[in-house]
């Protein structure tokens, strides 16, 4: 297990959380970019951390505000070092071992922020995105981050990309409801 990664903001700045072998934590500047982002929507939010590896996202999430914050990981590894991080910082979120994207259907929203984070050399963000889909509030958004050598799907079912934002080598998609979708289908 690395260590290295450290909450930039909320009640639990600067604590230093574990990262499980193979992860790529989110940059600090880019954590920093997506609370700055989020701000006025995550008190008494809920958040979904997919492909969590340290957590760090999640749990700043909660130390920022969020209500719920479930993190989900598909390694058995990655699920025992958010434990460890959840139980250094004391804090109550879920925490769920799943295949993902095929898991996602086992999960049950809705969700008002959505992050997901897989290996840069993770193919199937069609199937990631129809599968958090689904678990999304009315007006709840989800980020995915990616290479920002790559660019993901404009559309995926009800979702729209609304807008990317590259900081380097990592870049941040943004999904919500299509919006005249979201005023027919739900109200």
């Amino acid at each position: 297990m690395k260590t290295g990664v450290r909450i930039a903001g909320g009640s639990y700045r600067g604590r230093g959380l574990s990262v499980p072998p193979d992860a790529r934590p989110t940059e600090g500047r880019v954590r920093e970019a997506l609370f700055s982002i989020w701000a006025d929507r995550l008190d008494g939010a809920r958040v979904l951390d997919l492909f969590a590896g340290s957590g760090v996202v999640g749990l700043e999430a909660f130390g920022r505000g969020a209500l719920t914050v479930l993190l989900v990981d598909g390694s058995l590894r990655t699920v025992k070092t958010l434990e460890a991080n959840a139980a250094l910082l004391a804090v109550k979120v879920q925490i769920r071992r799943l295949s993902l994207p095929e898991g996602l259907s086992r999960l049950r929203g809705p969700f008002d922020l959505i992050f997901a984070d897989p290996p840069y050399t993770f193919r199937d963000h069609q199937a990631l995105l129809a599968g958090a889909a689904p678990l999304l509030a009315r007006d709840g958004e989800i980020v995915v981050e990616h290479s920002s050598r790559s660019e993901l799907p404009s559309e995926v079912g009800p979702l729209v990309r609304t807008e990317v934002r590259k900081y380097g080598d990592s870049a941040l998609s943004f999904f919500r409801r299509d919006s005249s979708e979201a005023g027919s289908s739900q109200e």
